[in-house]
């Protein structure tokens, strides 16, 4: 089927009909039930509900009265007062002499409500049952009645000015105070129980909405609306001088002038007739109705100026741009005409399913409304009833369209892989093609125009001003980092933009203007602006909408001292979800009847700024309980608290029925170093410590509206000093520290004194015996010298005349080892082998000790040129070449050849040569190999050998010798010289040592020396 056929827009505009007959706007009110259920209430039969003189709404129960501030509530019963019963039925009294008052069970107690608290009253001067002419009349406490009172039952109703009304089924009597009768008229009814009193009028209401009413002591009757002909229920709140009426799911509310009642519905209640209501109370001021169950517990309805709209009230259905399509109603990108309360109409426009064609439409002069899909413009004419469109198509995806003041429409690319992103003109006259204006490294994320001739380009990286007449574009100073998401202009022609993630800015003569942020900074997904008649902005974001005032915001811009109080809203006042939709052009819409649209993640949000006034946390904010250490107390404007206090605690209470979020109370503590603002956290409290002695004033502030302008409280603190932290005592002890600094100044004079003396004798005779142990020192110095100068002597005979000979025998022994094979016997090759490893074992032992001896005489660690590390162990491999032969061990030298380094060669030398030995001493059958390796400026070479290995005990012995460089003279075990001389020998160089053996795997030990 073609779009463009007959048939095609026929089926469109039945199916469109039939989700408009069945769209969706939501109640407009919210409500949430508390009960003992959730520990909210202490009981579930809330029996009576009363706002007191500073707005606190108190609530009957039958385990405690309640007092309810719009956030938590307060409960007072035997369990946390000396009441001894928590019964409680009505709450009578006057409101405004702030005298309320309730009698618990059996009436044992009288309970006065004053200042906010309860008080216990002793004197029971209220009237309870009425005795007139021998007869009993009880007290009327309100409808439907506590008590067990019948239909024709004698009932008293008390007035405001203390005359009292006595009821019964035939006849109406009021008197004075003083019981004096002021009239007495006849009148027949059928139930005491429809009687009631608005402002101290009495009424009577048939069952048929006709009425009586007494005035001037005479009976008038009056009719109320037709829509109450139905059977109805009277629920009257005779403290709160209001009276209800319930029929069929609607609460109506009943109000005088000129004593006419009439009846307007305030919400329709699905749950009223099986919640048991016993009890109501409505806060038109707070948009509040509060219902008590003898069940459930009570009731808050909230009610809302906000309604959004969709099509299906079961599912989700996100919303983004749209335009003003009548005065009253506005038309999205689908074609759904929408008005504050249902989707009226619909335009088969083409269906978009690309994300751009949800995020920007926009109308021409004429009339005209402008599409996308994808890559495609599609411009619906008017004059053909939005039935034949335009078509253009572009190279890249279309972002954004935008008419401005010429009726140009401006359309942005966007940026693709290998493209630029673009900007064309479109003069809205017939047959104009594209005209290509800019290309960009950047995408344009919103158009708008101020004035003839300057545009305004929000991109991703800041804000350009394009000139028509010059086509020069210029990017607005201090933008540059700013990710712009929409640009709104004001009424006075200032231009406003808002970010993603780094909230709403004001660019005013070359001047960009940042702005404090909401305490959870939810504005710094700003989406974007829409200002309303009476000078205040409405900012959409992802947690809910705000509401600022213009002048507040322009006030900070000139100073920065002031601050901003910034109203919000959420699901709690009427919205589907929190999350509204930014990223779209048109992202909000001001209507000619002054209502604003916003898109959300669920649902198109209408509203009437002109109609909503916002709950202001605008009340006086009180401090009557204060708990030190547990204990709880009351006090006025001081408190004082003992030295030895451990924690203060204040609690704060304002009542406020609106969202807790705009509620923000701070705290400072003058008095102290480094005074600062804290916010109290949202149970209303802050706590105190172990404060000095001194004088404190706490001061709790916080913003009761728009004009930004903070409320105070102060509170004086005062904590005592101990005796000892007095300034008596303080003077007291300085005066003694310095007598006693004095005493012991001149006691120290006199023992130095004396010392000095005794320092002099002592001088004088160690003077003495220093010189005689300096003359015994140079003896001890010749004797040493001498002794060096015989061990000298003694390694050069060793050397000469043990060491030459030795070698020759070695050589001797050698060869006639190498002729071994030669000889037939056996046991002669075993004898010369054995004297051959002996001989060889000596000379080596004697070179060692040579070598041992002159490196402590010799006292170097450095030699003064590098010598080859790999040379040095070659010349080690030959002297144990033929004793690893003899054991059948091969002898591997992995050393880097190109390795140098200058540590002292002989002492680098014997700790090869005893490592080569342990390990052919340990190796049969094996391999022995030894590696090096630089790391940095360390040199590590080790040696491996898959012997028998060293066991456990073996190896922290020797760990153990290393870190501690102290032989361990309690292990009995010999251990051997080889390892504690190379661990002695370390210890010159500054080397390190690490012995691993793996079970059955031998042993490697690894050296680690510096290179230079």
């Amino acid at each position: 089927m073609k779009r463009s056929s007959p048939i095609y827009y026929f089926f469109n505009c039945i199916l469109l009909t039939l989700l408009s007959n069945s769209s969706f706007s939501q109640n407009n009110f919210t409500y949430r039930w508390y009960s003992s259920d959730n520990n909210e209430l202490p009981q579930s039969s809330v029996k009576t509900i009363v706002s007191d003189k500073y707005d606190f709404i108190w609530l009957s129960t039958e385990n405690g009265l309640v007092r309810y501030d719009g956030n938590q509530f307060l409960t007072f019963n035997s369990a946390n007062t000396k009441l001894k019963g928590s019964r409680f039925g009505d709450i009578l009294g006057n409101v405004k002499k702030d005298s309320l008052y309730a009698f618990n069970e059996d009436k044992k107690e009288l309970i006065l409500i004053h200042n906010r608290r309860i008080q216990i009253i002793n004197n029971k001067k209220v009237k309870h049952n009425s005795e007139k002419n021998g007869k009993v009349f009880f007290p009327h406490g309100g409808l439907p009645s506590l008590k067990t009172v019948g239909f024709k039952d004698q009932l008293y109703v008390e007035l405001s000015n203390n005359n009292t009304y006595y009821l019964n089924t035939t006849a109406i009597e009021l008197r004075d105070s003083k019981m004096k009768r002021i009239f007495k008229i006849p009148y027949t009814n059928k139930s005491v129980l429809n009687f009631f009193t608005l402002d101290d009028t009495l009424y009577y209401l048939k069952e048929n909405g006709d009425y009586d009413f007494i005035s001037n002591n005479k009976i008038y009757s009056g009719k109320l609306n037709s829509i109450l002909k139905e059977n109805f229920k009277i629920y009257w709140n005779t403290t709160a001088n209001q009276v209800f009426l319930y029929a069929k799911n609607k609460i109506y509310r009943l109000t005088a002038q000129n004593k006419r009642l009439s009846a307007e519905c305030i919400a329709e209640f699905k749950d009223f007739d099986y919640s048991n209501i016993i009890s109501v109370f409505h806060d038109p001021k707070n948009l509040k109705l509060f219902l008590g169950s003898s069940t459930n517990g009570l009731c808050i309805i909230t009610f809302s100026s906000f309604k959004s709209v969709k099509k299906n009230p079961l599912k989700a259905e996100l919303y983004y741009s749209s335009l003003p399509f009548t005065k009253n109603t506005i038309i999205t990108n689908e074609g759904l005409i929408l008005n504050s309360t249902k989707i009226i109409d619909s335009i088969p426009f083409i269906s978009g399913k690309y994300f751009n064609a949800k995020t920007t439409m926009t109308k021409d002069a004429s009339g005209g409304i402008w599409i996308v899909h994808k890559k495609n413009l599609y411009r619906y004419s008017k004059e053909s009833n939005y039935k034949k469109y335009k078509q253009y198509t572009f190279d890249q995806e279309i972002k954004v369209i935008y008419t401005d003041l010429d009726n140009t429409i401006w359309v942005s690319l966007r940026r693709e892989e290998g493209n630029k992103a673009k900007l064309y003109v479109i003069a809205n006259e017939d047959n104009q093609k594209p005209k290509l204006l800019l290309s960009l490294n950047v995408n344009i994320n919103y158009i708008a125009q101020n004035e003839h001739k300057t545009v305004y380009l929000g991109t991703d990286k800041g804000l350009f001003q394009y000139d028509c007449r010059t086509y020069l574009l210029d990017l607005i100073k201090n933008t540059a980092q700013l990710n712009v998401r929409s640009i709104f202009i004001d009424r006075d022609k200032k231009i406003w933009i808002t970010t993603y993630e780094q909230g709403f800015f004001l660019s005013e003569n070359n001047t960009l203007h940042t702005f404090p942020k909401d305490q959870n900074k939810y504005l710094n997904s700003s989406h974007c602006i829409v200002e309303d008649k009476k000078g205040f902005f409405w900012i959409s974001t992802n947690k809910g909408l705000f509401q600022a005032s213009k002048k507040s915001l322009l006030q900070y811009t000139q100073d920065k001292t002031t601050t901003i109080y910034y109203h919000f809203y959420n699901k709690t006042n009427g919205f589907l979800t929190n999350e509204f939709n930014g990223g779209c052009q048109p992202c909000g819409n001001y209507l000619e009847n002054d209502s604003i649209t916003f898109p959300s993640i669920n649902g198109m949000v209408f509203f009437n700024p002109n109609t909503i006034e916002p709950i202001l946390p605008d009340k006086t904010l009180f401090i009557d309980e204060v708990i030190i250490d547990h204990k709880s107390t009351y006090f006025k404007d001081t408190i004082v608290l003992q030295n030895n206090f451990e924690r203060v605690t204040f609690f704060i209470d304002s009542p406020y029925y609106g969202n807790p979020y705009n509620l923000n109370l701070e705290a400072r503590l003058n008095g102290v170093n480094k005074s600062l603002w804290e916010k109290i956290s949202a149970n209303k409290r802050i706590s105190y410590t172990a404060l000095p002695p001194g004088e404190y004033t706490l001061v709790i502030r916080h913003l009761p509206g728009f004009n930004s302008k903070y409320h105070y409280k102060k509170i004086t603190l005062i904590v005592l000093a101990a005796f000892y932290q007095t300034l008596w005592f303080k003077a007291l002890m300085y005066f003694i520290g310095l007598a006693i600094i004095f005493y012991l100044s001149r006691i120290r004079f006199l023992y130095i004194k004396n010392k000095n003396k005794e320092l002099e004798q002592i001088i004088v005779a160690r003077t003495q015996k220093l010189a005689t142990v300096i003359t015994a020192l140079e003896i001890s110095k010749t004797n040493l010298t001498q002794e060096i100068l015989q061990q000298k002597r003694l390694i050069e005979t060793i050397s000469h005349d043990i060491k030459s000979p030795l070698k020759y025998l070695v050589l001797t022994v050698h060869h006639l080892y190498k002729d071994l094979d030669k000889m037939n016997s056996i046991s002669l090759q075993e004898q010369a082998k054995s004297a051959y490893k002996s001989s060889f074992q000596l000379y080596v032992y004697v070179e060692n000790l040579v070598k041992y001896s002159k490196i402590f005489i010799e006292d170097k660690k450095l030699e003064e040129n590098s010598y080859s590390l790999y040379d040095l162990v070659a010349i080690e491999i030959q002297l144990f070449e033929k004793m690893a032969l003899s054991e059948n061990t091969i002898i591997i030298n992995s050393v880097n050849r190109t390795e140098s380094l200058k540590t002292n060669k002989k002492i680098v030398s014997i700790i090869i040569h005893n490592l080569f030995d342990n390990a052919l001493k340990n190796t049969t059958n094996g391999t022995i190999e030894l590696r090096s390796e630089t790391k940095g400026k360390k040199l590590s070479f080790s040696i491996k050998d898959n012997g028998i290995g060293m066991d456990k005990e073996l190896i922290d012995y020797y760990t153990t010798l290393y870190e501690k460089q102290t032989l361990q003279k309690e292990i009995s075990r010999n251990y051997g010289q080889g390892l504690p001389m190379i661990i002695e020998l370390l210890g010159i160089i500054e080397g390190e040592i690490k012995i691993t053996s793996p079970p059955d795997s031998g042993t490697s030990i690894e050296i680690i020396i510096d290179t230079i």
